[in-house]
């Protein structure tokens, strides 16, 4: 159960991000067809009014030469009972059994004006006809008027003598009714021409929005880094433009990253990521505290002289796959291939405080990883790498021509690390005991006494480094796993199945 415990804490599984709030999503289709639908609403209620406007001044011409001609003989038929002022037979001839107001029934009322001042009123009057009936009193001599409560008047004579005037007022509502069915069948027509309009510019805006939505699609998986996205270029249009540049860009997005991962394959990727990222104004030259690894085959030159090339390419491949897993899983990267031989830098360019502890790791994974791969010579004996490392400071710099530079680490942290390799047997982790300082109890120390390094003035005092420890021995067995295994960080049943089978 601690085996599981501890696998399960070092496999690191990614948190799901929760993306920030969005403002709700209102299509384009639906803001055209709002739109469109209103200047339409818009524009149909404006005609109304025109076109309402257009038959009220119609309707009022011929309502008025209608009431000019019933007007003029009502005048005619009171000018002698006018002149005589015979109330009684005004009273008949307007509002008797076959009188005016029974003969018309569009009139509300009429109004008598006798010469001498005095006046008649028959019918229905209301507080809005005051004002007309006043200026009607003081206009007796007008021909006729005509107001917005339809009042039409007419000036009676006798004999070229002014006897007074009669003015008629006719109803409204024959144009109430004419502009009811008016503004019904305009509303109809206008909710009509809504939605034919309404449902074609929604399929016109779909139409044109779904080049975009496609566009918007395509865009999030390039994002996510999916750069096989292709859009079909259809039109002649901006929508075809756009989605022909998306293409472009998104092929030379490919391409970059193409471009990239074989880069990474000879350089680190960070330092690959930070030349395509930001160019090479990061990578200055500076002094740094380093740890470095290097591990060579041992008796390579007679493994060499006894084995066919392919074989020997692909013997140095399968363990050197293996070991650029195991040092990448520890925060090293690969500095460099030197024919049989792997160098590895530990914190740089990845900041690691830890660094020494790890690269330490890494040449015992290294180790164990040898005797899992349990390759043979042709005399039976297996193949062994040896491991030696140092830890200190060194100069990281491009070095090189102008045409050709390497970032890389030299120094005299760097030499001693190569040869502390060669001081100890295959299968062995030799490092000073300048650098055993810096780890901790869990790892012991094999002193190998005091050893001339070549190119240094003082003897070196080194040894081999183990450990005991069982969080240290399943954290190697861990990183062998991964490194045989790349599908194991995603099934941790299966890590924790080889960890215990071995």
């Amino acid at each position: 159960m601690a085996l599981k415990n501890d696998l399960l804490s070092q496999v690191n599984v990614p948190k799901m991000e929760t993306p920030a709030e969005l403002p709700p999503r209102f299509p384009i289709r639906w803001r055209w067809t709002m739109l469109v639908g209103f200047a339409v609403m818009l524009a149909v209620l404006v005609l109304s009014l025109v076109i309402l406007d257009m038959e009220r001044d119609a309707w009022l011409k011929n309502q008025e030469s209608q009431a000019r001609v019933l007007v003029e003989r009502l005048g005619d038929e009171l000018k002698i009972p006018m002149l005589v002022r015979s109330s009684a037979e005004v009273e008949l001839i307007v509002q008797g059994e076959r009188g005016f107001l029974k003969k018309v029934p569009d009139v509300l009322s009429v109004h008598i004006q006798y010469a001498g001042g005095d006046d008649k009123h028959f019918g229905a009057i209301q507080k809005q006809d005051e004002p007309v009936l006043n200026q009607l009193t003081k206009n007796i001599n007008a021909v006729r008027m005509l107001s917005d409560r339809l009042w039409f008047m007419q000036k009676v004579e006798y004999a070229g003598t002014v006897v007074g005037s009669v003015a008629v007022r006719f109803s409204e509502h024959a144009w109430e009714e004419l502009a009811g069915k008016l503004v019904g069948r305009m509303a109809l027509a206008a909710i009509l021409v809504i939605l034919m309009s309404s449902v074609l510019v929604y399929w016109i805006a779909g139409r044109m929005s779904q080049p975009l939505e496609m566009l918007a699609d395509a865009a999030g998986h390039v994002a996510h880094g999916d750069y096989n996205v292709r859009l079909p270029v259809t039109g002649n249009d901006e929508i075809s433009d756009a989605t022909s540049q998306f293409n472009s860009m998104v092929e030379e997005l490919a391409h970059k990253e193409k471009i990239r991962d074989v880069f990474g394959r000879y350089l680190n990727p960070k330092l690959v990521a930070d030349v395509f990222e930001g160019g090479v104004s990061g990578m200055e030259n500076r002094r740094q505290e380093v740890t470095v690894l290097f591990a060579d085959m041992v008796g390579f030159t007679a493994f060499s002289e006894t084995t066919e090339t392919e074989e020997i390419v692909e013997v140095l491949n399968k363990h050197f796959e293996v070991f650029h897993r195991i040092i990448d899983y520890y925060g090293g990267h690969v500095d460099k291939y030197i024919g049989d031989a792997v160098m590895a830098v530990f914190n740089h360019p990845n900041e690691d405080v830890d660094h020494v502890r790890h690269a330490v790791m890494a040449g015992l994974s290294m180790v164990a990883a040898c005797s899992r791969l349990g390759v043979l010579r042709e005399n039976g004996e297996p193949i062994q790498f040896r491991v030696g490392m140092n830890r200190g400071e060194a100069i990281v710099g491009n070095i090189g021509a102008a045409e050709r530079l390497e970032y890389t680490v030299i120094g005299d942290t760097v030499n001693v690390a190569s040869r502390m390799g060669g001081i100890g047997d295959g299968g062995e982790v030799m490092l000073s005991e300048d650098t055993f300082k810096y780890l901790s109890d869990e790892f012991m120390f094999e002193d190998m006494g005091e050893r001339e390094v070549k190119g240094m003035s003082q003897p070196i005092r080194c040894g081999k480094v183990s450990s005991s420890e069982n969080a240290v021995r399943r954290n190697i067995a861990h990183a062998v796993a991964l490194a045989f295994d790349l599908t194991l960080p995603s099934d941790v049943r299966q890590i924790i199945g080889d960890i215990e089978e071995s």
